[in-house]
Protein backbone atom coordinates (compact mmCIF):
# COMPACT_ATOMS: atom_id res chain seq x y z
CA UNK A 1 0.00 0.00 0.00
CA UNK A 2 3.42 2.26 0.58
CA UNK A 3 4.79 1.86 -2.93
CA UNK A 4 6.13 4.74 -4.52
CA UNK A 5 3.96 5.16 -7.47
CA UNK A 6 5.79 8.67 -9.22
CA UNK A 7 8.71 10.78 -8.80
CA UNK A 8 9.31 14.37 -9.69
CA UNK A 9 11.54 16.95 -8.80
CA UNK A 10 10.67 20.10 -6.37
CA UNK A 11 11.45 22.86 -9.39
CA UNK A 12 12.55 25.93 -6.69
CA UNK A 13 15.58 23.38 -5.26
CA UNK A 14 15.61 20.37 -6.98
CA UNK A 15 14.57 18.11 -4.34
CA UNK A 16 13.50 14.80 -5.37
CA UNK A 17 9.53 14.40 -4.71
CA UNK A 18 7.50 11.32 -4.84
CA UNK A 19 3.67 9.83 -4.20
CA UNK A 20 2.57 6.78 -2.83
CA UNK A 21 -0.18 3.97 -3.47
CA UNK A 22 -1.54 4.60 -0.24
CA UNK A 23 -4.21 6.95 -1.05
CA UNK A 24 -3.68 10.06 1.00
CA UNK A 25 -3.00 12.14 -1.87
CA UNK A 26 -0.19 13.82 -0.32
CA UNK A 27 3.49 14.65 -2.04
CA UNK A 28 6.16 13.77 -0.31
CA UNK A 29 9.98 15.14 0.03
CA UNK A 30 12.94 12.98 0.38
CA UNK A 31 14.89 14.67 3.13
CA UNK A 32 18.75 14.12 3.65
CA UNK A 33 19.93 12.72 6.33
CA UNK A 34 23.33 13.56 7.70
CA UNK A 35 25.72 10.87 8.53
CA UNK A 36 28.90 11.38 10.53
CA UNK A 37 29.01 13.69 13.08
CA UNK A 38 25.93 15.41 14.11
CA UNK A 39 26.17 19.18 13.92
CA UNK A 40 26.80 21.30 17.24
CA UNK A 41 23.87 21.07 20.25
CA UNK A 42 24.45 24.18 20.52
CA UNK A 43 25.34 27.92 19.51
CA UNK A 44 28.39 27.85 21.71
CA UNK A 45 29.84 24.65 20.67
CA UNK A 46 29.83 25.74 16.98
CA UNK A 47 33.06 27.84 18.51
CA UNK A 48 31.43 30.81 15.99
CA UNK A 49 31.70 33.38 18.67
CA UNK A 50 34.76 34.62 20.90
CA UNK A 51 31.98 35.85 22.97
CA UNK A 52 28.28 34.94 22.53
CA UNK A 53 26.66 38.07 24.83
CA UNK A 54 28.20 40.17 21.84
CA UNK A 55 28.18 38.52 19.56
CA UNK A 56 32.01 38.96 18.72
CA UNK A 57 32.71 36.53 16.20
CA UNK A 58 36.11 34.59 16.03
CA UNK A 59 39.08 36.28 14.32
CA UNK A 60 38.96 34.84 10.41
CA UNK A 61 34.75 35.51 10.66
CA UNK A 62 34.30 38.50 8.65
CA UNK A 63 30.96 41.04 8.65
CA UNK A 64 29.59 42.00 5.62
CA UNK A 65 26.30 43.74 4.91
CA UNK A 66 23.76 43.71 1.59
CA UNK A 67 22.69 46.69 -0.17
CA UNK A 68 19.21 44.95 0.04
CA UNK A 69 17.92 42.89 2.85
CA UNK A 70 16.00 40.02 1.95
CA UNK A 71 12.43 40.81 3.89
CA UNK A 72 11.74 38.59 7.22
CA UNK A 73 8.93 39.42 9.19
CA UNK A 74 10.90 42.97 10.75
CA UNK A 75 13.75 40.77 12.05
CA UNK A 76 16.89 42.80 12.24
CA UNK A 77 20.08 41.15 11.17
CA UNK A 78 23.71 40.28 11.02
CA UNK A 79 25.82 38.45 8.61
CA UNK A 80 29.48 37.36 8.54
CA UNK A 81 31.31 34.99 6.39
CA UNK A 82 34.63 32.31 6.70
CA UNK A 83 36.83 30.34 4.75
CA UNK A 84 38.15 28.45 7.13
CA UNK A 85 41.08 26.89 4.71
CA UNK A 86 43.62 29.16 4.04
CA UNK A 87 44.89 28.55 0.63
CA UNK A 88 40.55 28.29 -0.47
CA UNK A 89 39.25 31.25 -2.61
CA UNK A 90 36.28 32.93 -3.93
CA UNK A 91 35.76 33.73 -7.87
CA UNK A 92 34.00 36.85 -8.75
CA UNK A 93 31.86 37.99 -11.44
CA UNK A 94 29.87 40.93 -12.68
CA UNK A 95 27.18 39.08 -13.00
CA UNK A 96 25.44 36.13 -11.48
CA UNK A 97 26.86 34.03 -8.84
CA UNK A 98 30.53 33.95 -7.41
CA UNK A 99 31.96 30.92 -7.60
CA UNK A 100 32.45 29.39 -3.32
CA UNK A 101 34.76 26.75 -2.13
CA UNK A 102 33.74 23.96 -0.13
CA UNK A 103 34.47 25.28 3.69
CA UNK A 104 32.85 28.40 3.24
CA UNK A 105 30.12 29.26 5.92
CA UNK A 106 28.09 32.09 5.99
CA UNK A 107 26.42 33.24 9.15
CA UNK A 108 22.80 34.84 9.88
CA UNK A 109 21.73 36.79 12.74
CA UNK A 110 18.20 37.44 13.61
CA UNK A 111 16.71 39.72 16.26
CA UNK A 112 12.92 41.15 16.58
CA UNK A 113 11.70 44.31 18.35
CA UNK A 114 8.37 43.09 20.90
CA UNK A 115 7.39 46.93 20.16
CA UNK A 116 8.10 47.81 16.94
CA UNK A 117 10.34 50.67 16.19
CA UNK A 118 11.71 50.67 19.43
CA UNK A 119 15.54 49.07 19.84
CA UNK A 120 15.18 48.45 23.39
CA UNK A 121 12.86 45.59 23.11
CA UNK A 122 14.76 43.88 20.51
CA UNK A 123 15.51 40.05 21.69
CA UNK A 124 17.21 37.46 20.13
CA UNK A 125 15.55 35.09 17.66
CA UNK A 126 18.07 32.72 15.87
CA UNK A 127 21.49 32.20 14.23
CA UNK A 128 21.55 30.38 11.00
CA UNK A 129 24.92 28.43 9.22
CA UNK A 130 25.13 28.27 5.68
CA UNK A 131 27.55 25.48 4.93
CA UNK A 132 29.14 25.07 1.34
CA UNK A 133 30.51 21.62 0.61
CA UNK A 134 31.46 19.92 -2.36
CA UNK A 135 28.57 18.93 -3.98
CA UNK A 136 26.28 21.85 -3.00
CA UNK A 137 25.20 23.50 0.81
CA UNK A 138 23.58 23.14 4.03
CA UNK A 139 22.00 24.57 6.55
CA UNK A 140 21.07 24.81 10.20
CA UNK A 141 19.68 26.76 12.99
CA UNK A 142 19.93 27.72 16.42
CA UNK A 143 17.01 28.91 18.53
CA UNK A 144 18.08 31.39 20.86
CA UNK A 145 16.57 30.20 24.33
CA UNK A 146 14.61 33.02 26.73
CA UNK A 147 16.99 34.37 28.65
CA UNK A 148 19.48 34.90 25.97
CA UNK A 149 22.33 32.30 27.74
CA UNK A 150 23.15 30.18 24.15
CA UNK A 151 20.95 28.56 21.49
CA UNK A 152 20.03 25.21 20.55
CA UNK A 153 19.91 23.11 17.48
CA UNK A 154 16.39 23.11 15.72
CA UNK A 155 15.60 19.95 14.17
CA UNK A 156 14.90 18.74 10.51
CA UNK A 157 11.64 19.74 10.87
CA UNK A 158 11.66 23.24 11.61
CA UNK A 159 9.31 24.71 14.30
CA UNK A 160 6.35 27.33 15.13
CA UNK A 161 7.05 29.96 17.79
CA UNK A 162 3.97 32.38 19.14
CA UNK A 163 6.09 36.28 19.69
CA UNK A 164 4.02 39.24 21.35
CA UNK A 165 4.27 42.37 19.32
CA UNK A 166 2.89 45.69 19.60
CA UNK A 167 2.75 47.33 16.92
CA UNK A 168 1.74 51.12 16.67
CA UNK A 169 0.49 50.42 20.03
CA UNK A 170 -1.55 47.34 19.61
CA UNK A 171 -0.75 44.53 20.99
CA UNK A 172 -0.79 41.95 19.28
CA UNK A 173 0.76 38.02 18.57
CA UNK A 174 3.83 37.08 15.39
CA UNK A 175 4.55 33.50 14.52
CA UNK A 176 8.23 32.91 13.97
CA UNK A 177 9.12 30.25 12.15
CA UNK A 178 12.55 28.42 12.21
CA UNK A 179 13.16 26.68 9.40
CA UNK A 180 14.76 23.03 9.08
CA UNK A 181 17.44 21.94 7.12
CA UNK A 182 15.34 21.05 3.78
CA UNK A 183 13.34 24.19 4.23
CA UNK A 184 16.78 26.08 4.08
CA UNK A 185 17.81 24.78 0.50
CA UNK A 186 14.29 26.28 -0.84
CA UNK A 187 16.24 29.63 -1.48
CA UNK A 188 19.50 28.70 -1.41
CA UNK A 189 19.77 27.22 -4.61
CA UNK A 190 22.50 26.57 -7.12
CA UNK A 191 21.31 29.22 -9.14
CA UNK A 192 22.84 31.46 -6.99
CA UNK A 193 25.92 29.98 -5.70
CA UNK A 194 23.65 28.81 -2.62
CA UNK A 195 24.54 31.89 -1.25
CA UNK A 196 21.92 34.95 -0.91
CA UNK A 197 23.06 38.46 -0.99
CA UNK A 198 26.40 37.79 -1.23
CA UNK A 199 27.04 38.82 -4.90
CA UNK A 200 28.25 41.96 -6.91
CA UNK A 201 25.33 44.02 -6.95
CA UNK A 202 24.74 43.18 -3.05
CA UNK A 203 27.87 43.79 -1.73
CA UNK A 204 29.19 47.00 -4.32
CA UNK A 205 29.15 49.90 -1.27
CA UNK A 206 30.93 51.10 1.52
CA UNK A 207 31.21 49.38 4.77
CA UNK A 208 33.30 50.45 8.00
CA UNK A 209 35.45 47.57 9.17
CA UNK A 210 36.38 48.82 12.99
CA UNK A 211 37.99 52.14 12.38
CA UNK A 212 38.17 52.04 8.92
CA UNK A 213 35.78 52.47 5.71
CA UNK A 214 35.98 50.92 2.42
CA UNK A 215 33.89 49.26 -0.76
CA UNK A 216 33.07 45.67 -0.07
CA UNK A 217 34.26 44.39 -3.14
CA UNK A 218 37.58 46.29 -2.89
CA UNK A 219 38.29 45.10 0.77
CA UNK A 220 37.99 41.52 -0.22
CA UNK A 221 39.70 41.77 -2.75
CA UNK A 222 42.44 43.45 -1.24
CA UNK A 223 42.38 41.00 1.59
CA UNK A 224 42.96 38.04 -1.10
CA UNK A 225 39.46 36.41 -1.02
CA UNK A 226 39.61 35.78 -4.69
CA UNK A 227 41.20 33.89 -7.27
CA UNK A 228 40.49 36.83 -9.64
CA UNK A 229 40.54 40.72 -9.29
CA UNK A 230 37.11 42.40 -9.61
CA UNK A 231 36.34 45.42 -11.42
CA UNK A 232 36.84 48.53 -10.37
CA UNK A 233 33.84 48.93 -7.96
CA UNK A 234 32.86 53.11 -9.55
CA UNK A 235 31.95 50.89 -12.87
CA UNK A 236 29.74 48.09 -11.84
CA UNK A 237 25.95 48.49 -9.99
CA UNK A 238 24.26 48.78 -6.82
CA UNK A 239 21.00 47.21 -5.74
CA UNK A 240 19.43 49.97 -4.31
CA UNK A 241 17.16 49.72 -1.06
CA UNK A 242 13.86 51.04 -1.25
CA UNK A 243 14.02 53.38 1.42
CA UNK A 244 16.96 55.28 -1.14
CA UNK A 245 14.91 57.85 -2.73
CA UNK A 246 17.57 60.10 -4.06
CA UNK A 247 16.96 56.48 -7.17
CA UNK A 248 14.44 56.00 -9.25
CA UNK A 249 11.62 54.04 -8.20
CA UNK A 250 11.94 51.34 -11.08
CA UNK A 251 15.50 50.67 -9.69
CA UNK A 252 14.09 50.28 -6.40
CA UNK A 253 11.51 47.81 -7.00
CA UNK A 254 13.87 45.86 -9.90
CA UNK A 255 16.24 45.72 -6.48
CA UNK A 256 13.78 44.09 -4.02
CA UNK A 257 12.82 41.71 -6.34
CA UNK A 258 16.33 40.78 -7.24
CA UNK A 259 17.06 40.26 -3.68
CA UNK A 260 14.20 38.44 -2.34
CA UNK A 261 13.05 36.60 -5.69
CA UNK A 262 15.85 35.90 -7.71
CA UNK A 263 16.99 32.84 -6.29
CA UNK A 264 14.29 30.66 -7.69
CA UNK A 265 13.17 33.08 -10.72
CA UNK A 266 15.80 33.24 -13.29
CA UNK A 267 16.66 30.71 -16.03
CA UNK A 268 17.13 27.34 -14.76
CA UNK A 269 15.10 28.11 -11.63
CA UNK A 270 11.61 28.09 -10.47
CA UNK A 271 8.78 27.46 -13.26
CA UNK A 272 7.80 31.06 -14.67
CA UNK A 273 8.34 33.10 -17.83
CA UNK A 274 9.95 36.30 -15.81
CA UNK A 275 13.44 36.89 -14.34
CA UNK A 276 14.16 38.41 -11.03
CA UNK A 277 18.14 39.22 -12.15
CA UNK A 278 18.55 43.00 -12.02
CA UNK A 279 21.42 42.02 -14.48
CA UNK A 280 18.16 41.63 -16.97
CA UNK A 281 16.75 44.84 -18.40
CA UNK A 282 12.88 45.01 -17.34
CA UNK A 283 12.16 45.38 -20.96
CA UNK A 284 13.80 41.79 -21.09
CA UNK A 285 12.87 40.20 -18.26
CA UNK A 286 8.86 39.89 -19.12
CA UNK A 287 7.73 41.75 -15.90
CA UNK A 288 5.95 44.38 -17.67
CA UNK A 289 2.09 42.75 -19.22
CA UNK A 290 4.61 39.42 -18.47
CA UNK A 291 2.71 35.95 -19.18
CA UNK A 292 2.21 33.61 -16.68
CA UNK A 293 2.58 30.14 -16.71
CA UNK A 294 -0.99 30.09 -14.88
CA UNK A 295 -2.95 32.32 -14.76
CA UNK A 296 -5.68 31.61 -11.71
CA UNK A 297 -8.89 32.15 -11.82
CA UNK A 298 -8.57 35.01 -14.69
CA UNK A 299 -7.04 34.68 -17.97
CA UNK A 300 -6.08 38.57 -17.67
CA UNK A 301 -3.87 38.51 -14.99
CA UNK A 302 -0.32 38.95 -16.11
CA UNK A 303 2.62 39.71 -14.31
CA UNK A 304 2.31 43.43 -13.98
CA UNK A 305 -0.07 45.54 -15.89
CA UNK A 306 0.37 49.01 -16.43
CA UNK A 307 -1.75 50.71 -14.00
CA UNK A 308 -3.86 47.40 -13.20
CA UNK A 309 -3.40 46.30 -9.59
CA UNK A 310 -6.25 43.98 -9.72
CA UNK A 311 -4.75 41.76 -12.71
CA UNK A 312 -0.98 42.04 -11.65
CA UNK A 313 -0.37 38.86 -9.65
CA UNK A 314 3.16 39.76 -8.36
CA UNK A 315 1.47 42.64 -6.14
CA UNK A 316 -0.85 39.77 -5.32
CA UNK A 317 0.97 37.77 -4.27
CA UNK A 318 3.43 39.69 -2.19
CA UNK A 319 0.19 41.08 -0.44
CA UNK A 320 -0.84 37.34 0.32
CA UNK A 321 -4.10 38.15 -1.07
CA UNK A 322 -6.59 35.14 -1.18
CA UNK A 323 -6.42 32.71 -3.69
CA UNK A 324 -2.80 33.50 -4.38
CA UNK A 325 0.42 31.74 -3.10
CA UNK A 326 1.99 34.30 -0.54
CA UNK A 327 5.88 35.21 -1.83
CA UNK A 328 8.69 34.76 -0.81
CA UNK A 329 7.33 31.46 0.13
CA UNK A 330 9.56 30.00 2.81
CA UNK A 331 9.50 31.39 7.08
CA UNK A 332 7.12 34.83 5.80
CA UNK A 333 3.89 35.03 7.47
CA UNK A 334 3.81 38.99 6.98
CA UNK A 335 3.10 41.58 4.95
CA UNK A 336 6.25 43.68 3.46
CA UNK A 337 4.24 46.63 3.50
CA UNK A 338 7.39 49.16 2.17
CA UNK A 339 7.53 47.01 -0.65
CA UNK A 340 3.64 46.60 -1.40
CA UNK A 341 3.48 50.27 -1.58
CA UNK A 342 6.57 50.87 -3.95
CA UNK A 343 5.59 48.09 -6.42
CA UNK A 344 1.81 49.63 -6.33
CA UNK A 345 3.35 53.22 -7.44
CA UNK A 346 5.51 51.57 -9.81
CA UNK A 347 2.45 49.73 -11.26
CA UNK A 348 0.67 53.15 -11.52
CA UNK A 349 3.37 54.61 -13.13
CA UNK A 350 3.81 52.38 -15.98
CA UNK A 351 1.32 53.98 -17.69
CA UNK A 352 2.85 56.70 -19.32
CA UNK A 353 6.43 54.35 -19.59
CA UNK A 354 6.49 52.46 -22.95
CA UNK A 355 8.46 49.57 -23.14
CA UNK A 356 10.85 49.21 -26.40
CA UNK A 357 8.25 46.73 -27.95
CA UNK A 358 5.30 49.44 -27.32
CA UNK A 359 7.80 52.11 -28.58
CA UNK A 360 8.77 50.21 -31.96
CA UNK A 361 4.82 50.12 -32.16
CA UNK A 362 4.23 53.57 -31.40
CA UNK A 363 7.52 54.61 -33.67
CA UNK A 364 7.19 52.12 -36.17
CA UNK A 365 3.61 50.82 -36.37
CA UNK A 366 4.70 46.96 -35.48
CA UNK A 367 7.63 45.11 -33.40
CA UNK A 368 8.29 43.61 -36.94
CA UNK A 369 9.26 46.52 -39.36
CA UNK A 370 12.51 45.76 -40.38
CA UNK A 371 13.24 49.55 -39.52
CA UNK A 372 12.35 49.02 -35.67
CA UNK A 373 15.45 46.51 -34.56
CA UNK A 374 17.07 47.81 -31.69
CA UNK A 375 20.18 48.34 -33.88
CA UNK A 376 18.83 50.12 -37.02
CA UNK A 377 18.79 54.00 -37.36
CA UNK A 378 16.42 55.03 -39.98
CA UNK A 379 16.79 58.63 -39.65
CA UNK A 380 20.84 58.33 -39.98
CA UNK A 381 21.68 60.15 -36.61
CA UNK A 382 24.30 58.02 -35.89
CA UNK A 383 21.96 56.85 -33.22
CA UNK A 384 20.57 53.28 -32.86
CA UNK A 385 16.62 52.53 -31.97
CA UNK A 386 17.91 51.12 -28.72
CA UNK A 387 19.50 54.21 -27.57
CA UNK A 388 16.93 56.69 -29.05
CA UNK A 389 14.34 54.66 -26.54
CA UNK A 390 16.56 55.55 -24.02
CA UNK A 391 16.76 58.85 -24.74
CA UNK A 392 13.39 59.38 -25.84
CA UNK A 393 13.76 61.27 -29.53
CA UNK A 394 12.53 60.64 -32.13
CA UNK A 395 14.15 57.91 -34.42
CA UNK A 396 12.29 58.58 -37.68
CA UNK A 397 14.00 62.33 -37.41
CA UNK A 398 17.75 63.23 -36.93
CA UNK A 399 18.48 64.54 -32.98
CA UNK A 400 21.33 65.14 -31.63
CA UNK A 401 23.04 62.30 -29.13
CA UNK A 402 24.00 63.03 -25.46
CA UNK A 403 26.27 66.02 -25.76
CA UNK A 404 29.39 66.38 -23.71
CA UNK A 405 30.78 70.01 -22.53
CA UNK A 406 34.30 70.21 -20.77
CA UNK A 407 36.27 73.17 -19.23
CA UNK A 408 39.68 73.13 -18.35
CA UNK A 409 40.32 75.05 -15.10
CA UNK A 410 44.29 74.75 -13.12
CA UNK A 411 44.88 71.33 -14.87
CA UNK A 412 41.58 69.95 -13.85
CA UNK A 413 39.41 68.64 -16.58
CA UNK A 414 35.91 68.50 -15.76
CA UNK A 415 33.05 67.21 -17.81
CA UNK A 416 29.79 67.33 -17.91
CA UNK A 417 26.76 65.43 -19.29
CA UNK A 418 22.83 65.32 -19.05
CA UNK A 419 21.76 62.85 -16.33
CA UNK A 420 17.85 61.77 -17.22
CA UNK A 421 15.63 60.39 -15.03
CA UNK A 422 15.87 56.37 -14.71
CA UNK A 423 18.87 56.28 -16.96
CA UNK A 424 22.53 55.67 -15.95
CA UNK A 425 24.72 58.01 -17.91
CA UNK A 426 28.35 57.35 -17.54
CA UNK A 427 31.49 57.75 -19.47
CA UNK A 428 33.10 55.07 -21.64
CA UNK A 429 36.54 55.27 -22.49
CA UNK A 430 38.42 53.65 -24.70
CA UNK A 431 42.15 53.82 -26.04
CA UNK A 432 41.43 53.03 -29.81
CA UNK A 433 37.56 53.34 -30.46
CA UNK A 434 37.33 49.44 -30.43
CA UNK A 435 37.25 48.17 -26.66
CA UNK A 436 35.17 50.80 -24.69
CA UNK A 437 34.76 50.58 -20.50
CA UNK A 438 33.35 52.47 -18.31
CA UNK A 439 35.79 54.96 -16.49
CA UNK A 440 36.74 54.00 -13.36
CA UNK A 441 36.21 57.23 -11.04
CA UNK A 442 33.97 58.14 -8.47
CA UNK A 443 31.82 60.78 -9.68
CA UNK A 444 30.97 57.87 -12.69
CA UNK A 445 29.27 55.62 -10.88
CA UNK A 446 26.63 53.54 -12.57
CA UNK A 447 23.01 54.80 -10.87
CA UNK A 448 19.37 55.21 -12.15
CA UNK A 449 18.67 58.40 -10.37
CA UNK A 450 15.17 59.62 -9.59
CA UNK A 451 15.36 62.85 -11.03
CA UNK A 452 16.78 64.35 -13.97
CA UNK A 453 20.07 66.31 -13.50
CA UNK A 454 23.93 66.94 -14.89
CA UNK A 455 26.34 64.85 -14.42
CA UNK A 456 29.78 66.54 -13.33
CA UNK A 457 33.22 64.26 -13.89
CA UNK A 458 36.50 65.59 -12.85
CA UNK A 459 40.09 64.16 -13.79
CA UNK A 460 43.40 65.79 -14.00
CA UNK A 461 44.30 66.68 -17.75
CA UNK A 462 47.09 64.58 -17.76
CA UNK A 463 45.32 61.21 -17.11
CA UNK A 464 43.21 61.73 -20.00
CA UNK A 465 45.01 60.37 -23.57
CA UNK A 466 42.31 58.28 -24.05
CA UNK A 467 39.03 58.66 -25.94
CA UNK A 468 35.71 59.49 -24.23
CA UNK A 469 31.84 58.76 -25.19
CA UNK A 470 28.94 59.09 -23.42
CA UNK A 471 26.92 55.45 -22.78
CA UNK A 472 23.53 55.03 -21.52
CA UNK A 473 21.35 52.40 -19.92
CA UNK A 474 18.36 52.15 -17.58
CA UNK A 475 17.19 49.52 -15.35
Amino acid sequence: ANLISAFGQDPRNGDALYTTLSGTGQVKRLVRTFGGTAPPATLSATGAFSSLPNLTPQTGIVPYEPNVSFWSDHAKKKRWFSIPALASRMTWAADGAWTFPAGQVWIKHFDIETTRGNPATSRRLETRFLVKNATGAYGITYKWRSDGSNADLVGDAGLDEVIAITDNGTPGNQTWHYPGRAECMTCHTPNNGFALGFNTRQMNHDYTYGAATQNQLTALSSAGYFTNTPAGANTLTALAPLTDTSQSLEWRVRSHLDANCSACHQPGGAPGNWDARASTATDAASIINGLLINTGADPLNRFTIPGDLTHSVVLRRMRGDAGYAKMPPVSISLTDQPAVDALTEWIGSLVTRPTFAAWQIQNFGSTANPLAGPDNDPDHDGVPNRREHLLGTDPNFPTADILLTSSLVAGQLSITCPQPANRSTVLETSFDLSTWTILDHPDNRPLFPAAAGVRTITLPATSLHRYLRPGIDSP
